[in-house]
């Protein structure tokens, strides 16, 4: 496991690229406009400033109203520091942070990193033994309620920070459906608000020793690969591929997917951006709406139109949140969507995860192509899908920073090697054999 001086600078690594920070006192200043109009104006003029009591009744700002501003319920906009005050027209983002707390040593770096930049984080430990103990025992009611608390946390976000606490990735298995289903639409729900407000992202892969045991692999393995997956997503050689994927996907319309395996597969992005993982957010991302990230990164990836899929896909063994492997699975897509499909082994896991998201999780929804040469395969899908020479499809949900228009509770990615694989843009071979094709 890494030491605590490089888990300090991974804290202020993702702080950083999160763009952690503070932001305008909208909400405070337009409050504290009702005591005193001009407050928005003369706080921005001398935000952070030091000033005594006498300059502020210069300005208009009797006694009276200070006592009045001096109060957190505006922010506050006005603090004071011994004899004198600091007006603020800024306040820190809201963070929400969700850990395991074998993974603590990260997250208390997250959180001390975050604070150093003026924001807030509200830290939740979280673990599958836990969520599997909750579902099996709240009541159904609670399961489905979407109270206003929980809206409300939505609603005040501006950051929200997955550090992996699923540490069993089979935790939903012998659960009955019933439980599983039970908020699915809050959890759709609460999906649609983060979209909306644009709401940035990161979830941030752990090699717990449970998942790799899980997986069929041995731990030592695993940590190995992520961490090692987690220094390549900044090299110049994952920019260097993803730039190219990027580039030779930019105004295509048709995708086409042929495999020696006898899959074929076609849908159009016409119109759709084509979508980077690079480590970081930045302003064109911003620009554009991609707010999500992931940690290790390496990808480019884009919606397909969601009525467009045609054809079929074949994938040796995929992973099912939740539930396990499924071997051998085929997906039939008619007009964007999954009409049928076939399993050689363990085609009950799929069948429980279909059954337990809106049925509207069967559209394709994204394509993602691998360019993390680090990554190697495990079953853990956030390294899986960053393999160079693979390609991933998900289906399900791709609004928000995904830019599609589906909505859904679940959102699976399947990935494939293309080393027998071909991937077509407008009827010209972008990737042969898992590899880019030189131009």
């Amino acid at each position: 496991m890494p030491n605590d001086k490089y888990l300090q600078k991974l804290g202020a690594q993702i702080a950083r690229a999160m763009l952690i920070g503070r932001k305008p006192n909208q909400k405070g200043l337009a409050q504290a406009a009702k005591i005193f109009p001009r407050i928005k104006a003369i706080a921005q003029k001398y935000d952070g400033k030091k000033l005594d009591e006498k300059q502020l009744k210069q300005m208009g700002l009797t006694s009276e109203k200070i006592a009045k501003l001096l109060k957190p319920d505006f922010g506050p906009v006005l603090v004071k520091k011994g004899k004198q005050f600091v007006l603020r027209s800024t306040i820190g983002e809201s963070v929400r942070l969700r850990y395991h707390p074998d993974n603590w040593p990260l997250a208390k770096h997250i959180i001390i990193e975050s604070a150093k930049r003026g924001a807030s984080v509200w830290h939740t430990p979280g673990s599958s033994e836990f969520a599997r103990e909750y579902t099996q025992k709240a009541s159904l009611d609670v399961l489905e309620d979407f109270t206003p608390l929980s809206k409300a946390v939505m609603e005040n976000l501006d950051v929200t920070i997955y550090l992996e606490d699923d540490d069993d990735p089979e935790w939903r298995k012998g659960l009955p459906t019933a439980r599983l289903t039970a908020g699915r639409e809050k959890g759709q729900r609460s999906h649609e608000i983060l979209d909306e407000r644009k709401v940035r992202w990161l979830y941030t892969g752990w090699p717990f020793a449970k998942t790799a045991r899980k997986l069929g692999c041995t731990p030592s393995f695993f940590e190995k690969m992520l961490f090692s997956a987690l220094e390549e997503s900044f090299s110049k050689s994952t920019a260097a591929l993803v730039g190219y994927y990027s580039k030779a996907l930019q105004g295509a319309n048709l995708m086409r997917l042929r495999h020696d395996d006898g899959s074929d597969l076609a849908f159009s992005i016409k119109g759709r951006p084509i979508l980077r993982d690079l480590g970081k957010i930045g302003q064109h991302d911003l620009d554009i709406g991609d707010v999500g990230l992931n940690l290790p990164s390496g990808e480019v990836f884009v919606s397909p139109l969601e009525t467009t899929a045609e054809g079929h896909v074949y994938f040796p063994k995929i992973f099912v949140d939740g539930h396990g492997f499924t071997e051998g699975l085929t997906l039939n897509f008619k007009k964007g969507k999954v009409e049928s499909y076939s399993a050689e082994r363990k085609q009950e896991n799929f069948d429980k995860y279909l059954a337990e998201n809106t049925p509207s999780t069967r559209v394709l929804a994204e394509l993602g192509i691998g360019c993390n040469r680090a990554a190697k395969y495990s079953g853990y899908i956030l390294t899986d899908e960053k393999i160079f020479g693979t390609i991933h499809l998900a289906i399900g949900n791709n609004t928000g920073s995904y830019h599609g228009k589906n909505k859904a509770s679940g959102h699976l990615d399947m990935v494939k090697d293309m080393k027998h694989g071909v991937m077509y843009a407008d009827g010209k071979p972008v990737m042969v054999g898992g590899k880019p094709v030189e131009r």
